[in-house]
């Protein structure tokens, strides 16, 4: 395999990586922001808009760092399969 070819296989599992991290990111942030729309209203009692902004900033901010997390795992798992198959 020549290392043209190598580096665009190399990019096109980066891109799928990143795409992957991003689908996991939407869910876990999804899934924790009606968690925390939930938690806000039954059990600390929150009015609607509260436990709107409460929802919406818990998914916001699990959907991003959730991201983060991801594409740093996917990203390392890549670069450690690449080492082995050049060394």
């Amino acid at each position: 395999m020549s290392e043209q070819e190598s580096s665009t296989n190399e990019g096109n599992l980066r891109k799928l990586a990143i795409r992957e991290a991003h689908r996991d990111g939407a869910f876990a942030g999804l899934t924790s922001g009606l968690t925390g729309a939930l938690v806000g209203s039954r059990l600390m009692g929150l009015n609607r808009n509260k436990t709107i902004f409460c929802g919406v900033l818990t998914g916001l901010l699990a959907g991003y760092f959730f991201t983060q997390a991801f594409e740093a795992s996917n990203t390392s798992r890549i670069n450690s399969s690449s080492f082995r198959v050049a060394g």
